[in-house]
């Protein structure tokens, strides 16, 4: 009876003295996992942020938006469903006393339900999507009320895919008007997705294993084998965590995590915050050379949809145009654009061979769930004359690094965007199918 008092004693000592770290109470979690990050935890508002100018009225709206929070798609949800039975492993370790987690977040762990949806409903929509994108079309009626109330001139179109269409309903289910509908997506080329159909794009870019050079190379890196290292001894599993495990863990992580209810995952007691970072970074490496300033083909395409707000501000301008425009589309196209407008772009490209935390290419903040870039069109008068100006928005706060004061004359606006409307994408040869 002494002899397992002591052994209790000792493997409380022992758990208690490597478990500096609880999940469940740290107060401020870190909540940043690339392009799955839920887009509360990086949002704005615009009713608050709006940029309000002396004798300007909005007359036009322009948005390009991400779908919102999905499920995993077929291969990664495989990867987690396999990863489900570490789960075990873990409780077995803490039990044994070889594990440094939380008595809470082992708790938490072990009463996990499974979302059976995660695995059988592979990219569709999720409930936290739908409120995701009904908030913002809320949030973007409620903010331009006197434009958006009565609307009748518009576009409202996805690309291609159920769970983006499913996002452009929720969004205009926010306009409480039955008379307005999601037009048809179209699976080839599109203003919003140029690039799906990009038969050598494909090929060389999306579909080439060889784009994610720098971040394989990163797992080789110190920085990462020390992350490995932490989660193993943290979860104190006997045998050897491979690469897969630890991305199909730290997915479990970050597709269980609600950012609308503000609920914690259990998976994400697994790893400490700068683990969290180490892994956030391979995901940065992956867009930034797939679909950012890595790849040159990222500027190209980014200019499409942009000669599309031209235009469309034009006709509005010419008394022809419509009140709002919205895109739905995939985080892709938005890195696409950021590069064609020069945002986010580090001094040197990103490396596996050393990883900046100041960076300003972070999918987090750029590319997460339901991220959106909004132009906003004003006619002004001044003295009976009537002048025009441009404001972007990103995630809802303005954006000051596109024109130097915020707001952008229509000159600089047509000086910026004019070059784009002879893009051409001559360089496809040949037409891919979309998915």
């Amino acid at each position: 009876m002494l002899n397992n008092i002591i052994s209790i004693l000792t493997i409380s000592l022992f758990t208690s003295s490597f478990a500096s770290f609880c999940h469940w109470n740290s107060g401020c979690p870190y909540k940043y996992f690339a392009s799955k990050t839920s887009y509360n935890a990086i949002r704005g508002d615009i009713r608050d942020s709006l940029v309000v100018l002396k004798g300007c009225e909005p007359v036009s709206i322009w948005g390009l938006l991400r779908h919102g929070k999905r499920y995993p798609s077929s291969r990664f949800g495989k990867s987690m469903n396999e990863a489900l039975a570490i789960r075990e492993d873990i409780l077995s370790s803490y039990r044994e006393g070889r594990s440094s987690l939380c008595a809470q977040d082992i708790e938490d762990l072990d009463a996990w339900v499974t979302d059976k949806k995660m695995f059988d409903s592979a990219t569709e929509l999720t409930p936290e999507g739908y409120e995701e994108m009904y908030g913002i079309g809320k949030r973007i009626r409620h903010t331009f009320a006197n434009l958006l109330d009565k609307l009748d001139k518009h576009t409202f179109r996805p690309a291609y895919g159920k769970w983006i269409e499913d996002s452009a309903k929720a969004f205009i289910k926010a306009f409480n008007n039955n008379k307005i509908h999601p037009e048809k997506s179209l699976s080839e080329s599109d203003v919003m997705a140029p690039y799906l159909t990009c038969g050598k794009y494909q090929k060389d870019v999306q579909k080439n294993p060889n784009i994610y050079e720098e971040s394989e190379k990163y797992k080789k890196n110190p920085e990462y084998l020390a992350t490995k290292d932490r989660i193993q001894r943290r979860t104190g599993i006997a045998y050897e965590l491979t690469d897969t495990n630890v991305t199909a863990l730290y997915d479990l992580c970050r597709h269980t995590w609600s950012g609308v209810e503000s609920k914690l995952s259990p998976w994400c007691a697994l790893f400490t915050k700068d683990d969290l970072q180490v892994l956030e970074y391979i995901q940065d490496l992956r867009s930034y050379y797939r679909n950012g300033y890595g790849t040159p083909q990222s500027e190209t395409f980014g200019q499409i949809p942009l000669a599309d707000l031209l235009r469309t501000f034009q006709k509005v301008k010419e008394g022809d145009g419509k009140k709002m425009t919205a895109y739905f589309t995939h985080a892709t196209m938005l890195d696409m654009v950021y590069t064609s407008l020069g945002l986010f772009k580090d001094n040197k490209p990103l490396s596996s061979a050393n990883r900046d935390r100041d960076r300003k290419w972070r999918s987090s903040a750029n590319s997460a769930f339901s991220v959106n870039l909004v132009a906003v069109l004003n006619r002004c008068t001044k003295k009976d004359e009537i002048d025009y100006n441009v404001v972007f928005y990103l995630n809802e706060e303005p954006i000051r690094a596109i024109c130097a004061d915020g707001t952008c004359t229509w000159k600089e606006f047509e000086e910026k965007l004019t070059p784009f409307l002879n893009t051409k994408i001559d360089f496809c040869e040949f037409k891919s199918e979309p998915y």
